[in-house]
């Protein structure tokens, strides 16, 4: 009877791993055609990859960068890889566009002009509170860098190889791009609403500040 019941766990444990691997496959390939549609204008402003606009992060603001590491030479599907599993990392820990959604719900704004826009503003400028959703939901640049670290360690002999200080603009570019991509992929799958791009840039803003 033992037996058997390790091996019908065996058996879901198994199948919860391939179906997970399946999605994954399945959403790279879609971020991937995403990432490669150059003609369609919904990355490439703000992604850049092209001749004219190299791959950087650029939202019309002094925060504006152009990778020059490593990383804007990686393969582009080995990019998407790493943009869905760093957002896997970050759901896991509490944060993302949902989880931020979840926790405003619990603790709604007390009133009517405390606006996304008002706790956005505050947020950014600095005060840490427990309970407000913008920190919640908020994984700081050092721990996402730490994630990549070990991520590009295991899928990148370039990265290995790199030495201090290309190691660190290599961590930032992946850090920025990988949520870059992410957010502006969700953005055009059901997630464009007015809050979720506040949110998406004020993210974006503090890990281009490395907060």
């Amino acid at each position: 009877m033992i037996r058997i019941l390790i091996a019908a766990l065996l058996a879901v444990v198994l199948q919860f791993s391939v179906n997970a691997e399946d999605q994954r496959s399945a959403t790279v390939q879609k971020l991937y055609e995403f990432s490669q549609d150059v003609l369609s204008e919904k990355l490439t402003p703000v992604r850049g990859g092209t001749k004219a606009k190299p791959l950087g992060c650029y939202l019309g603001s002094k925060d504006d960068i152009q990778f020059r590491s490593g990383y804007k030479d990686v393969e582009p599907r080995t990019q998407c890889e790493w943009a869905y599993d760093l957002n896997q990392f970050i759901l896991t820990n509490g944060g993302g566009w949902d989880n931020f959604q979840k926790y405003s719900k619990e603790n709604p704004p007390s009133s009517d002009t405390n606006t996304l826009l008002d706790t956005s503003i505050r947020s950014y400028a600095g005060g840490k509170d427990p309970k407000d959703a913008w920190e919640r939901a908020h994984i700081p640049y050092d721990k996402q860098a730490a994630f990549a670290d070990k991520w590009w360690k295991n899928n990148s002999r370039a990265y290995s190889s790199a030495v201090v200080p290309p190691k660190d603009w290599w961590l930032h570019d992946a850090v920025v791009d990988g949520n870059n991509l992410w957010t502006r992929y969700e953005m055009i799958n059901g997630k464009g609403s007015s809050d979720y791009i506040l949110w998406r840039d004020s993210e974006l803003a503090k890990l281009l500040k490395k907060q």
